[in-house]
């Protein structure tokens, strides 16, 4: 642990020094993007390989992932690689990846992939929007869908858990209906929940009860 502490503290005592350093010298001398672009890079290559070193540190790997991140972000937008909406699916993508990251390492912390699978959609959102210059109801059907999405994710794990998929049914014939036309949500979506519906008291009805007897 002290040894995992000493590399933090060196580190981040580095890192900082640089910083500061860049930023009395910007008084005098301006510094171009790329300047930081090469010190963020430097100090997240740094922390990559002290972690390397001991795979159990996993702080190092975080601070050079999150190096990395924002000096390739400053330059993508230096060098003009992305825009406007780009940037911001780069950024959603960015934090979403350590969130998978953990999830991938450990399939038993599934719950991890809720924040990583709220940023990839909404990312989704944007490029369907604004990079394909898809419809209204294009853009609705995506969002029902990707509501329908986890609730199929979890009757796949644990197929005890079926009502979880009267939700994700719902969502899909509403987005289906969406990419259809307007004019059939309204039918459809009456016709499947009333389907529904009349499913469920039926099985409510017709199924047994455990017995009670030892």
């Amino acid at each position: 642990m002290k040894t995992k502490g000493a590399k933090s503290i060196l580190l981040g005592s580095v890192v900082l020094i640089l910083v500061g350093a860049l930023l009395l010298v910007g008084q005098f001398v301006e510094l171009g993007a790329w300047v930081w672009v090469a010190i963020l890079g430097v100090g997240g290559l740094c922390a990559l390989g002290l972690f390397l070193t001991d795979r159990s540190d996993e702080l190092m790997l975080v601070t050079a992932y999150v190096l990395l991140a924002v000096a390739g972000l400053i330059a993508v937008i230096t060098s003009g690689l992305l825009h406007d909406e780009a940037i911001a699916l780069y950024v959603l993508f960015a934090i979403a990846l350590p969130f998978l990251w953990v999830y991938l390492r450990n399939r038993a912390q599934w719950w991890w992939l809720i924040p990583a699978y709220a940023l990839i959609a909404v990312g989704g959102v944007v490029l369907l929007a604004e990079l394909a210059g898809a419809s209204d109801n294009l853009i609705t059907a995506y969002v029902m869908f990707a509501i329908a999405i986890p609730f199929y994710f979890v009757f796949l794990r644990n197929r005890r858990q079926w009502w979880f998929l009267i939700p994700a049914g719902i969502m899909s014939i509403i987005g289906l209906a969406f990419l259809i036309s307007e004019n059939a949500f309204a039918i459809i979506g009456a016709v499947v929940l009333i389907g529904l519906g009349v499913w469920a008291l039926l099985r409510g009805f017709t199924r047994r009860e455990p017995s009670g007897d030892a």
